[in-house]
C-alpha cells in the first residue's frame, strides 16, 4: 500500500526560501522525499525540517519501521551531500495514501514529547568527593581517551552507536594493559595450541587486539565466558561490517538491545579496574544505570479522519487543529520529592480541598494522587516544585483553608531518597 510520513528533523542548514519544497526519489525510487522549513514564530525552540515520504509498505502497521529506514537512508545522503548535520527529532504522521474509497483516511498519529524530562535527583556531596579522590589518581593518558569514548557510549541516542564507542572504549583499554607475555596460535576448531612440525614448536606471538579484549573480559567479571566473548565480538564485527543490530537481532538475548547494556557494564568494570584498589574501600559512591538505552515514551493513535491536500495534490500533513500531546504529572523538578505524614482525617480535608475550584486546585490534586496508609496515618508525596510554592506561602502569612491545613503537617516534610 501506498503510505505518506511526515518527519521533524533537527539540523543546521535550511531551504533557502520558506515557502519552497525541494522534491528527490530515493535509490530506485523506492520513495519519495519533500522538504521544507518549518517556520517558527519563536526563535527560543530549535530550527526544524519538515521531511515527508512517500513510500510503499505491506501495511500500516509495518510502515513504521519502512519510514524510519527511508528517513536514515535519506538523511545519510543530505549529510554527505552538504557537510550538514541532520538528526530526526519525531514523527508525526503516516497516512494511508492508496487512492481513497470515500473521503476518510487511516493514520497513525503521533503525540507531541512530553513537555519536558525532570531529571533523576542523584547528586550529592559523596558524589563530589568521589570524584575528587579519583582525581587524585594520575589517570593515564589511554585511559582517559577510554573514559571519553566511554562517555560519549552514555550520551548517545542510537543503539548502533552506542555500542561501537563502548567498543572504542574496551579496545583501547585491552591494548594499553596488554600483557607482554607471549601467547600461542591457537586452532579454529577445537583451540587447543598449534604445533609446527619443521620447527618442533608451538608458535607464540604477543596477543592480538582479539585476544587481548577477550582476556579483559574475563579478568573483570567471572561470568563473562568464552560464549559472551564471542556474542560480544561478532556483534562488533557485524556492526563494522555494515550491519545493524536490527537486522542481527535474531542472534542476539532477548530483547535484543539488552547486549548494549551488556557491553556498557563490561567497560564500566574495565575501567573502574584502571584505578588503584584501595581506593575502593567502601568510601566512594559510584552509580551505574539501570539500561544505557535511551527509552523514549510516546502516544500513538489510530484515527481517521479527513486528509486535506495541497495544490500541487500532495497530502497537507501539518494538521492544523489537531493535536495529540502527553501531559506531564506536574511543573518541572529538579529537586528530591518531599513525603508529608497527615491523619487519615487530614487527607479526607486535603482530599475534599483538591475538588474546589482555585488557583491551587490542580496543586492539591497531584498530592491527593499519590499516597500511602501506615498504620493510622497517611503519607502523601509532594514534589519539590509544589513544596517551595506551600512553604513560600506559609513564610509570607497568607490565607487560604489549603494553608491553615497545610500549616498543621508540613514539620512533617521529609525527603524522599528513594
Amino acid at each position: 500500500m501506498r503510505c505518506a510520513a511526515n518527519f521533524e528533523v533537527i539540523t543546521d542548514v535550511s531551504v533557502v526560501a520558506d515557502n519552497r519544497v525541494l522534491t528527490f526519489n530515493g535509490h530506485k525510487s523506492e520513495f519519495t522525499a519533500r522538504i521544507k522549513n518549518i517556520p517558527r514564530s519563536e526563535y527560543t525552540v530549535p530550527f526544524l525540517l519538515s521531511v515527508h515520504l512517500y513510500f510503499e509498505a505491506a501495511s500500516l502497521d509495518s510502515a513504521t519501521d519502512v519510514a524510519e529506514e527511508h528517513l536514515k537512508t535519506c538523511l545519510d545522503m543530505l549529510a554527505f551531500t552538504t557537510g550538514s548535520s541532520f538528526q530526526k527529532h519525531r514523527i508525526r504522521q503516516i497516512v494511508d495514501a492508496e487512492p481513497p474509497n470515500g473521503a476518510m483516511r487511516d493514520v497513525r498519529m503521533w503525540g507531541d514529547r512530553i513537555e519536558y524530562e525532570d531529571p533523576q535527583p542523584f547528586l550529592t556531596e559523596e558524589n563530589v568527593k568521589t570524584v575528587g579522590r579519583l582525581f587524585e589518581f594520575d589517570v593515564p593518558r589511554a585511559i582517559q581517551r577510554a573514559l571519553r569514548w566511554y562517555r560519549i557510549g552514555v550520551n548517545a541516542t542510537v543503539l548502533d552507536d552506542q555500542y561501537t564507542y563502548f567498543w572504542f572504549a574496551l579496545e583501547i583499554i585491552a591494548e594499553f594493559q596488554k600483557p607482554s607475555a607471549k601467547v600461542n596460535d591457537k586452532c579454529p576448531q577445537c583451540q587447543s595450541a598449534l604445533y609446527c612440525e619443521k620447527c618442533n614448536s608451538h608458535p607464540t606471538h604477543k596477543p592480538y587486539p582479539k585476544q587481548a579484549i577477550r582476556a579483559l573480559l574475563m579478568s573483570i567479571d567471572k561470568e563473562c565466558d568464552d560464549q559472551m566473548a564471542d556474542l560480544l565480538e561478532k556483534t562488533r564485527n557485524s556492526l563494522m561490517h555494515g550491519k545493524t543490530l536490527r537486522e542481527i537481532e535474531a542472534s542476539l538475548p532477548e530483547p535484543h538491545e539488552s547486549v548494549v547494556d551488556i557491553l556498557g557494564r563490561l567497560v564500566w568494570a574495565a575501567l573502574v579496574h584502571q584505578f588503584p584498589s584501595e581506593m575502593f574501600d567502601g568510601s566512594l559512591q559510584m552509580g551505574q544505570p539501570s539500561t544505557y538505552v535511551g527509552y523514549k515514551g510516546t502516544a500513538v493513535g489510530h484515527i481517521q479522519t479527513i486528509v486535506p491536500m495541497d495544490a500541487e495534490g500532495h497530502f497537507d500533513l501539518d494538521f492544523k487543529g489537531m493535536v495529540m500531546e502527553m501531559k506531564p504529572f506536574g511543573p518541572p523538578q529538579s529537586a528530591l520529592p518531599y513525603a508529608v505524614r497527615m491523619s487519615k482525617e487530614e487527607f479526607e480535608e486535603l482530599t475534599a480541598l483538591s475538588y474546589r475550584k482555585s488557583e491551587q486546585q490542580e496543586m492539591l490534586k497531584r498530592i491527593c494522587q499519590r499516597f500511602q496508609d501506615k498504620d493510622d496515618d497517611v503519607y502523601a508525596l509532594v514534589i519539590s516544585t509544589d513544596m517551595k510554592i506551600i512553604r513560600r506561602a506559609i513564610e509570607q502569612d497568607q490565607t487560604g483553608e489549603w494553608l491553615d491545613l497545610f500549616r498543621r503537617f508540613i514539620d512533617t516534610a521529609e525527603v524522599v531518597y528513594s
